[in-house]
């Protein structure tokens, strides 16, 4: 970009060309993104994450075995992939997740928690993506709390493995719409719902409301 100098003549401004060549490669990336492959969410769990405070195991009957662990890993991503089912999107874990245009890491709590712990928290970079985090912990323990009575430890399992994939979508969903994003809180059933202590987000079915407009627009079918 050039702009008129006190003289009237046209001179370079390096600073702004370089901001104009850098919104430039942006806008073009984001167009390959919507136009190219489906976009990648990167999806992975940090190595404690499924090592739960003491409070947390006495609610869930004691420690996960690794058939356990991996059963809420597979339910997890699973409920991941249903929530953006239709829309132009791919999970991946592993290597490949760390390199997802937005990203979820799913960690056994979360820091600098406030009066209220939250269950995730996402932070949306437009069009360089996003990163957001999923507790364990917080997730866990509403599961507990939400089951249906005399509920197996298997059921209470499989809540917890449906809870994180929820509340990942609800965070990937943040990141996608961006912080204009607001809320539905009229629709305890929806992903748009700001709070995990539900019995829906564990056992029950969810649905897109509000954001689904955005979330389409931004990413396709």
């Amino acid at each position: 970009m050039r702009s008129r100098t006190d003289t009237g003549r046209l001179s370079d401004k390096p600073g702004r060309r370089s901001i104009v060549v850098v919104a430039s490669i942006l806008v073009a990336l984001s167009t390959v993104r919507c136009q190219g492959s489906p976009t990648i969410v990167g999806f992975r769990f940090d190595e404690d994450a499924l090592v739960l405070p003491s409070a947390v195991l006495s609610a869930i009957g004691g420690p996960f075995t690794e058939a356990e662990a991996q059963r809420i890993r597979d339910m997890s991503r699973r409920e991941l992939e249903t929530a953006f089912a239709g829309l132009r999107l791919r999970v991946a874990e592993g290597a490949d997740g760390n390199d997802g245009f937005w990203r979820v890491v799913v960690v056994q709590t979360l820091p600098n928690q406030g009066r209220l712990p939250n269950a995730g928290v996402a932070l949306p970079l437009g069009p360089l993506g996003g990163t957001a985090l999923v507790g364990t912990d917080i997730v866990a323990s509403e599961a507990a709390r939400y089951a249906p009575p005399g509920a197996s430890r298997p059921t209470i399992i499989e809540g917890i493995g449906r809870g994180i994939g929820r509340v990942a979508a609800h965070e990937v969903a943040h990141q996608i719409v961006g912080p204009g994003g607001k809320h539905n809180d009229a629709d305890e059933d929806s992903y748009e719902y700001s709070s995990p202590a539900r019995a829906s987000q564990y056992y029950g079915e969810l649905h897109w409301t509000v954001w689904w407009p955005d979330l389409q627009r931004k990413v396709g079918r």
